[in-house]
């Protein structure tokens, strides 16, 4: 189905949805109520059986700023996404999950912020953690002051986590500050940042990797952005709630054999594509030692994963290596000024 928006707003507000009829509600009347106005809703629905698209017809039918795509068959989160940035020419693009919520003055704040310094190639603020609640409260949901992510961490390893997710918010993250990356849940794009960091394909170009389907694909581009000198800022003011139902750092191993699959060959891809050869070798003992230890788990608890996912990481493997290439071509960035995010 093809979609034509025909005003071009400032900000395009981009959401993919997979049966997520549950969340529209919440996540809808929040960016409805957001104070900045000067902006154009595009829904992707990855073939929804649960009536989503419905509901939000029925539901939003007198909004004029709202546009909807729906494909035939899952693409995934990357390559949906990549369709809007495809046809959209909005100067910024807010991607968000339909399980985020939106404080009022949300959208507000990030424009502020990337009207001062116009290197900003992506910003997002605090993102707090939404609690399921019982029959009389599930719908609105339970706000917390627990920490889902103040933006992205690296290791050594290469490992990438949400800083902060877990912890009781006293304000230990209330200052603004440059970060590696944004959580791809909620994350405000400039249009130029990702025009300057797009990848061609056989048609169109795609900004996440439409091979990743899933999982890593924001790390990704955050990297990407980071190689030619984007920054990537944090916002403690710009709040918003998240529903995410991921497990605590403690489990952070025990996920569904999907989501493993995802995860770890996208993290080996996104390695190959994005790591100078320095840093790898300057951290190889840990890159090594964290793959190791992931692959021991799926071995002994998902050994089918951990062959479909060296099978799939293999398949594509020269495709990768293009992107590599390509990537490195471009690169601005010295090893030094990457090798800074790589933490302990």
């Amino acid at each position: 189905m093809k979609v034509k928006i025909k005003k071009t707003a400032k900000v395009l507000i981009q959401i993919v949805t997979w049966n997520s009829r549950f969340f529209m509600e919440n996540c809808l009347d929040s960016v409805f109520n957001q104070t900045y106005k000067d902006f154009s809703v595009l829904i992707i629905d990855n073939a929804s059986t649960d009536k989503t698209i419905q509901f939000i017809r029925e539901k939003y039918s007198s909004s004029k700023n709202l546009f909807i795509l729906e494909n035939v068959h899952n693409l995934g989160f990357a390559s949906a996404h990549n369709q809007g940035f495809n046809i959209s020419q909005s100067d910024f693009i807010l991607v968000m999950n339909p399980d985020i919520v939106l404080q009022p003055d949300f959208l507000g704040k990030l424009m502020a912020t990337m009207k001062t310094n116009r290197r900003i190639g992506s910003c997002s603020g605090k993102l707090l953690k939404m609690k399921f609640g019982n029959s009389e409260t599930k719908v609105k949901g339970i706000k917390t002051e627990i920490i889902d992510s103040t933006g992205l961490l690296v290791k050594k390893s290469g490992q990438t986590l949400d800083r902060g997710e877990g912890e009781e918010d006293k304000g230990q993250y209330d200052k603004d500050n440059d970060v590696f990356g944004l959580s791809g849940a909620c994350v405000f794009y400039r249009r130029n940042a990702l025009e300057d960091i797009k990848i061609p394909r056989n048609q169109g170009y795609e900004y996440f990797d439409d091979d990743f389907f899933a999982y890593k694909e924001d790390v990704d581009l955050a990297w990407r952005l980071n190689l030619r000198n984007w920054r990537n800022i944090y916002i403690p003011k710009a709040i918003a709630y998240h529903f995410r139902a991921g497990a605590p750092k403690s489990k952070r191993f025990h996920q569904s054999p999907l989501i493993n699959f995802y995860s770890f060959r996208n993290h080996f891809w996104m390695l190959i594509k994005n790591i100078h050869p320095s840093i790898f070798r300057r951290n190889i003992r840990h890159i090594f030692f964290y793959l190791l230890l992931k692959k021991t788990y799926l071995f002994f608890t998902q050994p089918k994963v951990l062959f479909q996912s060296g099978s799939s990481f293999w398949k594509n493997f020269f495709k990768i290596i293009r992107k590599r290439k390509y990537i490195m071509k471009k690169a601005k960035a010295t090893p030094e000024k990457i090798n800074k995010w790589f933490r302990n």
